[in-house]
Parts: structure tokens; C-alpha cells; sequence
């Protein structure tokens, strides 16, 4: 399993919203349809990403969908890219037996702030004049950074500090995360209460400290808490199964550190790697795992201590069960194709252009340039990316 290693002191960080919904027509740049009727410069589709279970991929070779099952596709070549309401991944990694990877061409800077918030008005005007439809057939240079398989998660870096003058790295405990359990059943509350990690060999107690408040499989609210994963800062991998030993909100000695490799129950997985000076958090979910897990956040503790379960949003009543995100991999979780409208509540595409490269063991195999032009196909119904790609064109001399 790849790892995406969040480098300490480099602050490398993505973060994952989840959205709502996708159609598939069935029609790619070989059969005559779904195409652009104003622009011949680059192929369309729409991708029926509907499904909260059930994965669609797609061939930019043929620009058809592959029927697979993620069972079958973990094994597969014949697809390049997989969808599920918004999610993106390339065939890479964990989960799938080719070796695609992706580049940023067009970060699309425009359309944000210096904070990194998006210019919401601007994205806009965008979609109204399809004004950056051009982007995608553009001339680039060719990148020089690409990703393939490495994993990326809702915590990302924002649970500890890092101090730039000592090298040494603390928790950030202002802030937490909803999980969901790798049988996805149960969720818990979770905060990294202690962490301490001091680079010097005269360290003796660098080690960890995080608390969970859980709620159990059949039960509305958190009724386990003060469940603690624990313990030395030492190794490369330590699992954690948070809601061993409870039963419909009954047991007392609940939690439990586990196997990571001998269980399949593992729920949190502390990964740190002190040669590479990475540290990570996961979820038992996508590219981390087999499990059904995710995470949901980050929210200011002091918020998310307002809620009284991990399923319902506690002023609205809104069910967040479909907000967990899996652990995820590529330059699509990376770099984000949209921007989060709170006006609105709706996902806008940024139009950024990203390279795909079909097999990157292959010289001679094609580069796309791909581009996500919305979200909610042609009858505003969520779930249904529109992506746009065409051969990937490269500026010669320069990269």
C-alpha cells in the first residue's frame, strides 16, 4: 500500500469535502455523442457517479465506462479514472492494477484568494461565459511534480504543529474529527489530546494520546467516552479498533489497540515514519484500507462538542452519515477540481487542468489533459461530473 507521506515542517495538507451526487449516458468520444457541440477541441462526458456504494470507471482511451467491481478493478488496467459521487482517483496504488499518474497544468490561482478561499462570484461568471473551456486544450509546460497512488485523508496535517526552529512536533488539540468505523456502522468523536515528537537522540518520551467519545451500532448519541488509543511514539504502524468491546452502548473496557496487519477491524491507524520524518493519520477506508471508515472535518473542538452524535448536524437536524470521506489517492484529492458555495450549498467547479498519464511505465502511452466542468450533469441532479479531455499538448523545451 502507497503511502502520502505529510512531509513535517513542509505543511503539506488536502483537504476533502464531501458533496452530493452522477448520470452516465453511456457515450464517449468513439460513439458520436455526449460531445460539445460548440467545441470540437476536446471530448465530453458525463459520468453517473450517483452511487454512494458503487464505483464508475472510465477509460479516457475509449471514453467509455469499464463495469468492474472495486474487487475486479484492484487488479484492472482497463480503466483510468474512478468516480463516486465526488470523489476522483487514477488507476494506481491501492486501488487499481495500472500505473496512472497525474499532474497539476493549471492550478486555476485566479479563482482564489491569498487565504486560498474561493473568489465564489468569479466561479460563477465562469460557468455562466464557459470562459475557461479553453484552458483544457491550452498549450503547458510539462510538470514536474506527479502523483500517483499516495494517499490523502480529512486530517491531513492539521492535527500537530511543527516548530521550524527545534524540528520537534506537538498536537493541536482546538480541533477534532467525526469517524466512521470500519465495519460503518459506529462513529466516534476524536481529538489528538497529546502527541509529542522531539528529534534529538536524547529523547526518551516521545508518544501519542488520542480520545474518543463513540457511538455504537444501533445507538442515536455518543455513549462511550474518554476511550483512549495511546501509547509510544515508536513504531512505523499502530491500529486501533475504538468501538471493541461495546455492545449497544454497554461495556466499560471499550477500545482496543490492534494488529495492523492481522485485523481487518482497525479503525484509526497512526503511521510514523521516522527515517522519511512523516506522520500520519488514516481511516480504515479506500486507499488506506478495506474497510468502510472515513472521516468527517476538521471542526473546532470546542464546536464539535455540540454535538451529541456523529450521524445528525445538532441546530439543523441534517444527516451527515453521507458526508464521510474515504481515504483517497491522486492529484485530484491533491489539488481540489472544486470549491465548496456556501451560499448555496453546491459544488463549483475551480477548472483546473490537470495531466493524466495513461501508464506511466510507458513512454509512448498517451497524456491526456483533463478537466471537470461541473457536477450535476445536464439536469442540475448531483453526482454527475463533466469532464472534459482532450491529448495533452506540451510546450517543447520547457517543463
Amino acid at each position: 500500500m502507497n503511502n502520502t507521506r505529510v512531509f513535517l515542517g513542509l505543511a503539506i495538507s488536502a483537504t476533502l469535502l464531501a458533496g452530493c451526487g452522477g448520470s452516465d449516458n453511456n457515450l464517449g468520444p468513439n460513439d458520436g455523442g455526449d460531445q460539445n457541440d460548440q467545441n470540437e477541441q476536446f471530448e465530453r462526458k458525463v459520468v453517473d457517479a450517483k452511487s454512494y456504494d458503487k464505483t464508475t470507471y472510465l477509460n479516457l482511451d475509449t471514453g467509455k465506462v469499464v463495469e468492474l467491481t472495486e474487487e475486479q478493478a484492484k487488479t484492472s488496467n482497463a480503466w483510468h479514472l474512478a468516480f463516486k459521487r465526488d470523489s476522483i482517483q487514477m488507476n494506481s496504488g491501492a486501488i487499481g492494477g495500472g500505473n496512472v499518474k497525474g499532474a497539476v497544468l493549471n492550478p486555476q490561482d485566479q479563482f482564489y484568494d491569498a487565504n486560498g478561499e474561493p473568489k465564489i462570484t468569479l466561479l460563477k461568471q465562469a460557468a455562466d461565459n464557459k470562459s475557461e473551456e479553453a484552458a483544457v486544450y491550452a498549450d503547458y509546460a510539462e510538470p514536474d511534480t506527479w502523483y500517483g497512488g499516495e494517499v490523502t485523508n480529512r486530517f491531513g496535517d492539521k492535527w500537530y504543529t511543527y516548530d521550524r526552529t527545534t524540528h520537534s512536533v506537538i498536537e493541536d488539540s482546538s480541533v477534532g474529527w467525526l469517524v466512521r468505523s470500519a465495519e460503518g456502522n459506529s462513529y466516534a468523536r476524536m481529538r489528538v489530546e497529546q502527541l509529542k515528537f522531539d528529534p534529538k537522540p536524547s529523547a526518551t518520551d516521545n508518544s501519542f494520546r488520542i480520545r474518543f467519545d463513540v457511538q455504537p451500532e444501533g445507538v442515536e448519541q455518543f455513549t462511550n467516552s474518554n476511550i483512549l488509543f495511546e501509547g509510544p511514539l515508536a513504531q512505523l504502524e499502530t491500529c486501533f479498533d475504538f468501538d471493541a468491546g461495546i455492545t449497544g452502548g454497554a461495556g466499560t473496557d471499550a477500545g482496543s489497540t490492534v494488529d495492523c496487519a492481522g485485523s481487518n477491524l482497525w479503525d484509526i491507524k497512526l503511521v510514523f515514519d521516522v527515517n522519511a520524518r512523516s506522520l500520519e493519520l488514516r481511516t480504515n477506508s479506500g486507499a488506506s484500507g478495506d474497510g468502510d471508515g472515513g472521516a468527517l472535518g476538521e471542526f473546532p473542538w470546542d464546536d464539535l462538542l455540540d454535538y451529541g452524535k456523529a450521524t445528525e448536524e445538532p441546530v439543523s437536524g441534517k444527516s451527515l452519515v453521507n458526508l464521510y470521506a474515504p481515504d483517497a489517492s491522486g492529484v485530484f484529492n491533491v489539488k481540489s477540481w472544486y470549491a465548496y458555495d456556501p451560499s448555496t450549498h453546491v459544488l463549483r467547479p475551480n477548472y483546473r487542468v490537470y495531466a493524466i498519464d495513461t501508464d506511466a511505465s510507458d513512454p509512448s502511452s498517451p497524456i491526456y489533459s483533463v478537466q471537470i466542468a461541473g457536477y450535476y450533469g445536464e439536469d442540475a441532479e448531483s453526482g454527475q461530473p463533466i469532464v472534459h479531455w482532450t491529448d495533452a499538448s506540451f510546450k517543447q523545451g520547457e517543463n
